[in-house]
Formats: structure tokens, sequence, C-alpha cells
């Protein structure tokens, strides 16, 4: 897992030799933050040795729970409880929001080592291309 929780590690990471798509969308994302919320964002990017523990010990929450009454995706009770899940050309981003300013960003590469269910998720819940 990629975790760029501040803006050096932001500025860093672009200047690494990563995957070409992710590469521009991480260049999009971290250009659309600007001044006012580079430092209220932080990005997760998924790899294939990362699990949903990975994911809530690195950001406090799963996509794959419901934060208020706990339901798992999957069950009749689960129901989407981020702010945006879009496709993008090989990822999704998903968007937490809190208050006016603070962000997770999460990108999940469309890929088979990527966890199933997390994957089945994105595939059910994403909007259409960015």
């Amino acid at each position: 897992m990629m975790h760029l929780c501040d803006r050096a590690e932001m500025a860093r990471v672009l200047t690494l030799d990563l995957e070409p798509i992710l590469h521009r969308l991480l260049t999009k994302r971290i250009a659309a933050l600007g001044e006012e919320l580079i430092d209220w964002t932080e990005i997760l990017v998924i790899g294939a040795d990362d699990s949903e523990d990975d994911i809530t010990s690195a950001v406090g929450i799963s996509p794959m729970i419901e934060p208020i009454d706990g339901a798992r995706f999957g069950t009749s009770a689960f129901y989407p409880h981020w702010d945006w899940l879009i496709t993008h050309a090989g990822y999704w981003e998903l968007q937490f929001t809190f208050g006016s300013t603070f962000c997770y960003i999460i990108l999940v590469p469309d890929a088979d080592d990527i966890m199933p269910e997390l994957v089945q998720l994105c595939r059910r819940y994403a909007s259409g291309e960015s």
C-alpha cells in the first residue's frame, strides 16, 4: 500500500517510476487539491498484498463496512457510505470526506491480484469513467 499523507510524500511519489496510468491519476488528483486541500487529504493506493485490515489501519475505516450500523458489503443492510466512487481506466477512486476539508482518497487497481471483495464492491457501485 502506498499511503500519501502529506505534501512532501505526494511530491516525492510523482518523481517515482510508476505505472503510467497511476502516475497520471495521481498527478491529476494531487494538482486538483491545490494549496487549500493538500494538507487535509490522504491518498491510499491499494496493492496486491493489501488487506481490508491494512486499509482500516491506515485510515480508520473500511469501504466494506458501513460505519454507522456496521453492515458489511454483500448483506442486504449495506449501503454505500463514501462520497464518491468513480471508474478511471484501470483504477477506481473512492473518496471519503469529513467536514468541509478533510478527505481520504483510496485508489483501487482493477486487477486480479487485488482483494476480490473490494473489487466486487467497486464494480457494483462505481459511476462512469472520468
